[in-house]
């Protein structure tokens, strides 16, 4: 039950008066006529109890009668649930912020007390809905919900913030604003609508996509922006790293300043390194500096940033080198390595090392016991397990010399034979666009005339058949590079080698281009790992099951083709049945940039704004009272209560004036009765 003039329930507190009045000193009332006192002694009268009630039953009616009389005035009225839902006024979504920046100071701490502001200050007969966002928007209690339950949206919404902390994401306001708009359901159509947004507001939010959408006329936006004591605040990117594979691998950093801060001074060391290594300098409020990491002598892989207010964004993390092994096999004499007229004397010099691949080079004239994971065959070869090799994923590339290894290896019925023409042959079509000539996509690598191919084979497939693509012919028509998927392999013939006895081409600028590229296709990318941010998706191999191991070493099982998405800043160790990574995931850089943007700001893209000034939590206040007053008026509680007043003092008069009568003596009431006579 709910009151309208709740002070009036103090009046209450008037029942002390009947039951002081009922417990006052007083003579005896009664006298009994005596026909002589000469044998009496004198005696004075005593009181009567103050402990003593008299007439309790008048005393009970009395107290009702003022409890009844204060109820009476304050106005009751009961709004239940059925009530509320009937007679909803307005729908409101409530926006927390929980990106990375709110983990400064005790901004998260405001920003739960705000929320829960905004939800007490909301009357029972509006509609209620809680989201969260960083990068992307998270409901945490819907428009429908409130509609089933109002009564208990205060628990429920506070319990589920409780659950709640700050995450390491970028902020990304543009889309959190977005996706709140459909929010609003078909519950919420002839509501009054608003959003409060509850955050920091700091400059590095994302805004650009606000530009895509109409902002509904119907909708308001309150700003409720949180501001620590101190925006002094040194924050660390990383700019560059080289790429050699090495452990003193060279690392640059970006540090900057906010414009208004009052610190200078930082240190930037590894961690667990000793002071002697520590770099420890000046940069002035509002200036950004290159730098290079001090010396890594504990092989850590953490830098840290100190001397300033917030150490959110103190940290980088870099993962140590870590170069994937490539076994390549040539089916061939070693001894020919040193030969400069050998193929495999120009495999063994552009196979080299790089900081993402570890390529590991052998020749022998029989198959390794180890499967390789490329294998190449120049000339005649046995052919025994080479299928076999294939079919379970292996990646062979041959210069054939007959048509022997290649009907074995593809079924198909076709001839090799040697050209015996006197003139070169030029590239004249490649497809580019295949995966297996993905090098040649860079318009720097496509020119070919410099390219003459002085020997070379002619392969001619009698029956067409699709399984042996031509990606690139001689300027004669005849195919220069065939390829076949042969079960979960893939095989890659060459009509001419590329040692200066066949061609030009291990001498040219496309060689090693197209080798790394060979690579990538079977499963060894040569590009360096970007850096990764938080929200970015860890590169898994679609074809394998992995076992991630986050920071905080929780672990997590991906099946093939599903995706990780990152959401904590560290290293990240990632398993798969070939291979072990660590990968670095650092804050993204626009989360530094903490100084709070002018809510004005908003209103440029087409936001309709409100203001949170005290005449709007008067306007709400005043809407309050009216709503409680119509219910109240409807119900009008008070005439019962007036009844039921009338009633006891009716009853009372009756009791005191029985109870009057009989105290009276008896001389008295028969003299009355004689006078009435």
């Amino acid at each position: 039950m709910n009151w309208l003039f709740p002070l009036y329930l103090a009046g209450a507190a008037a029942i002390i008066a009947p039951i002081l009045l009922h417990l006052r000193r007083r003579p005896p009332q009664d006298r009994v006529e005596f026909s002589s006192l000469l044998f009496l002694d004198a005696q004075t009268p005593v009181p009567v109890s103050k402990r003593r009630l008299e007439n309790w039953l008048l005393l009970l009616l009395r107290c009702l009668a003022l409890i009844l009389l204060a109820l009476m005035f304050s106005r009751p009225f009961v709004q239940s649930e059925s009530t509320a839902a009937a007679s909803p006024n307005s729908a409101t979504l409530i926006l927390l912020d929980r990106s990375a920046s709110m983990r400064r100071a005790d901004l998260w701490k405001q920003a739960i007390a705000e929320a829960e502001k905004q939800l007490k200050a909301a009357k029972l007969t509006d509609r209620i809905a809680l989201a969260v966002f960083d990068r992307e928007l998270t409901p945490l209690w819907s428009f429908e919900e409130d509609r089933n339950t109002p009564a208990n949206r205060l628990t429920a919404i506070q319990t589920r913030l409780a659950s709640l902390t700050p995450t390491w994401n970028a902020t990304q306001l543009d889309r959190a604003l977005i996706a709140a708009v459909p929010s609003f359901d078909s519950s919420t159509t002839s509501l009054k609508k608003r959003i409060h947004l509850i955050s920091d507001l700091q400059e590095g939010t994302k805004l650009d996509a606000l530009r895509t959408i109409a902002w509904p006329a119907e909708l308001t936006l309150s700003i409720h922006r949180l501001d620590p004591a101190t925006n002094d605040n040194l924050s660390i990117v990383l700019a560059a790293r080289e790429q050699d594979g090495s452990a003193d691998t060279l690392v640059r950093l970006r540090l900057s300043n906010t414009r208004d801060s009052a610190l200078r001074d930082f240190t930037l060391v590894w961690q667990g390194a000793p002071k002697t290594d520590a770099i420890t300098a000046q940069i002035p409020p509002g200036a950004s500096r290159i730098l290079t990491a001090p010396p890594n002598s504990t092989n850590a892989t953490t830098l840290t940033l100190t001397g300033d207010t917030h150490d959110f964004d103190n940290r980088i993390f870099i993962a140590p080198p870590q170069p994937r092994t490539v076994r390549i096999h040539f089916l061939g004499k070693d001894a020919t390595r040193n030969e400069a007229v050998a193929p495999l004397y120009y495999l063994a010099r552009a196979l080299q090392p790089t900081a993402t691949l570890a390529p590991v080079l052998t020749a022998d004239e029989k198959l390794p016991a180890q499967p390789a994971d490329i294998l190449f065959i120049v000339g005649s070869a046995p052919a025994d397990g080479l299928r076999d090799y294939i079919e379970r994923g292996g990646f062979l590339v041959t210069v054939p010399s007959d048509a022997t290894l290649l009907k074995t290896l593809t079924g198909l019925d076709l001839t090799v034979t040697a050209d015996t023409s006197d003139e070169y042959r030029m590239l004249a079509e490649v497809k580019t666009e295949h995966p297996l000539l993905k090098p040649f996509v860079d318009p720097k690598l496509r020119d070919f005339t410099k390219l003459r191919f002085w020997k070379h084979r002619h392969i001619e497939i009698k029956t067409a058949n699709p399984s042996l693509e031509t990606l690139a012919t001689f300027d004669n028509s005849h195919p220069a590079i065939l390829s076949a998927r042969i079960g979960k392999g893939t095989l890659i013939v060459l009509a001419s080698g590329w040692h200066p006895g066949d061609s030009q081409f291990a001498l040219s600028t496309k060689f090693v281009p197209l080798l790394y590229g060979w690579l990538a296709a079977a499963g060894f990318s040569h590009d360096p790992a970007a850096t990764l941010l938080v929200g970015d998706s860890l590169p898994l191999d679609a074809t394998q099951a992995h076992t991630i191991t986050d920071p905080e070493n929780k672990t997590h099982s991906v099946k093939p083709g599903e995706t990780f998405t990152t959401s904590q800043i560290g290293l990240h160790k990632v398993q798969s049945a070939t291979r072990t990574q660590t990968i670095a995931v650092n804050l993204p850089p626009d989360e530094s940039r903490v100084l709070p943007l002018e809510p004005q700001k908003l209103a440029e893209y087409g936001i309709k704004l409100s203001s949170t000034s005290d005449t709007a939590a008067a306007s709400e206040t005043t809407d309050q009272r009216l709503t409680a007053t119509d219910t109240e008026q409807r119900q009008n509680l008070w005439w019962w209560f007036l009844v039921t007043l009338l009633a006891v003092l009716l009853l009372e008069t009756a009791i005191a004036g029985r109870a009057k009568w009989s105290a009276q003596s008896p001389v008295r009431r028969s003299a009355t009765s004689e006078s009435t006579a």
